[in-house]
């Protein structure tokens, strides 16, 4: 059977994840120091299923003990607010880059074999209102957060081809699913929030900036595909389609039967322009589809 340790465990991929894998009878242990996640929640687990490691990618004894006897390790736990990264840069290197790289020492210790790792189209900064992104398209990021991924990037390619462990980079899009904390939220998850409360939708900015969303189905899928691909590789996972933050706030309006209007604010620093996503490379190579259309995605959760 195969042995997979989930950092980040207990967040909102961890948890749609962990879930996933056991179904599809995986051995599954969970490190995380839960600063992003409730204790409450494991509980939705059986514990004879899961083997759960309180503890930080920060502290060496706490990736050892977790590592121990895994094939896979599949690393999620990072600090992923591009808003408290730019308030406080140093603890956001702290976890992403440095923590990476503790884990990846300690994997290579316990001969892990392989390690997928979540990054971000935050890699990429802004976006061309002309272009899909690729996975060749220039890396600029324009916050902290973007600027950690590409580092922690980075020493995954030379620490894994220096030692023969295999990785797959998986650079997330606009995520949105069940259990989206609002701290941590996307866009849709904070309209859902207002429609909820019968309140107006705010929009920072004039509405026209695109995004690519993807379901967190979606994104659970290309975990699996990139358990079962055999080549080290780095794939923008999306859903391939683009649509305005006005669009996203219409739809969100329309299908929730309500009548609620639109305030647009004043545009947040750190937040770009045009994101479209060419997932063609995810396609061929992990054999990834974006299967869950925004629209039927939205319908669910309202």
């Amino acid at each position: 059977m195969m042995n997979i340790l989930v950092t980040g465990g207990a967040g909102f991929i961890g948890k749609h994840l962990v879930k996933s894998l056991m179904k599809n009878k995986k051995n599954v242990s969970i490190l995380d120091n839960f600063s992003n996640s409730d204790k409450k929640l494991i509980s939705l687990f059986k514990k004879d299923q899961i083997k759960i490691f309180e503890g930080d990618i920060r502290d060496n004894d706490d990736i050892l003990e977790a590592t121990k006897n895994q094939n896979i390790v599949i690393h999620l736990a990072a600090k992923i607010s591009v808003e408290e990264s730019i308030k406080n840069p140093t603890e956001t290197f702290q976890i992403n880059v440095e923590g990476t790289k503790n884990l990846l020492e300690i994997c290579k210790k316990n001969n892990v074999e392989k390690i997928i790792v979540a990054s971000s189209a935050a890699v990429y900064g802004e976006g061309s209102e002309k272009y899909k992104i690729t996975e060749q398209t220039k890396l600029n990021p324009i916050s902290p957060y973007g600027e950690s991924k590409i580092e922690m990037e980075k020493e995954i390619i030379k620490f894994c081809s220096d030692n023969q462990i295999n990785y797959v980079i998986l650079r997330f899009f606009n995520i949105y699913g069940l259990g989206q904390s609002i701290e941590y939220a996307g866009v849709i998850t904070k309209f859902l929030e207002k429609i909820r409360k019968n309140e107006n939708l705010e929009i920072f900015g004039d509405g026209m900036q695109t995004r690519d969303f993807v379901a967190i189905e979606d994104i659970i899928n290309s975990i699996h595909n990139a358990i079962e691909y055999t080549e080290n590789g780095i794939f923008n996972i999306a859903s391939g389609e683009k649509i305005t933050i006005k669009s996203l706030a219409q739809l969100m309006i329309l299908l929730s039967n309500k009548k609620l209007n639109i305030e647009y604010l004043k545009s947040k620093k750190g937040d770009i322009k045009y994101s479209e996503t060419d997932i063609r490379l995810a396609k061929n190579h992990l054999n990834y589809f974006s299967k869950i259309e925004l629209k039927d995605g939205i319908k669910k959760l309202i």
